[in-house]
């Protein structure tokens, strides 16, 4: 049971689940399953926001109340990018039959999901006053940087020239106006 107190162990399942996404993403049948989906889900997101908890021993430093603030503003954050991202089918991967959503959220940044994940790890690494969870960000943030490049690369496949010109449109991989 040590293990489970680990927040390596955690992180370590955590980007297992990006691989798995990874796969998810990339087009084979599998991905068009979606308890697949879920699983992915729950393998990179579950680990994540355990790591942070206080039975994970680690390191903790504390800025008083901006623990609560600063976490509680990007919670809301991720909130607000996450919750209108759920209007699209993530269950599944993309393929030809998949809808292009290019409005509401869509128009901002392309990855809204991804970010709104990040938001919410950060989040509550602040809220835990955890340090591995707040070191371990650039980590996961270049494990989602690899997956949406292998998900607009299927995207590409699967839809063509709207995914394409879409693309053109909104600059912002997963930060609003940035090409990352």
């Amino acid at each position: 049971m040590l293990i489970l107190t680990d927040p390596f162990f955690w992180a370590f399942v955590g980007m297992f689940g990006l691989l798995i996404g990874t796969v998810f993403v990339s087009g084979i049948k599998l991905s068009q399953n979606p308890l697949f989906g879920l699983l992915t889900v729950a393998t990179c997101d579950f680990p994540r926001l355990l790591l942070v908890l206080p039975f994970c021993p680690q390191p903790r430093f504390e800025i008083g109340i901006w623990n609560w603030v600063s976490g509680g503003i990007l919670l809301l954050a991720g909130l607000f990018f996450g919750v209108p991202a759920l209007s699209i089918d993530w269950r599944r991967g993309p393929n030809p039959q998949t809808v292009l959503k290019t409005d509401g959220i869509y128009r901002i940044v392309r990855n809204p999901i991804y970010l709104a994940d990040l938001l919410f790890t950060i989040g509550f690494a602040l809220i835990f006053r955890s340090s591995i969870g707040l070191a371990l960000v650039p980590v996961w943030w270049a494990g989602y940087g690899l997956l949406v490049l292998v998900e607009e690369a299927s995207l590409e496949r699967a839809l063509g020239e709207p995914y394409l010109a879409y693309k053109r449109r909104v600059k912002g991989r997963m930060i609003p106006g940035l090409p990352i």
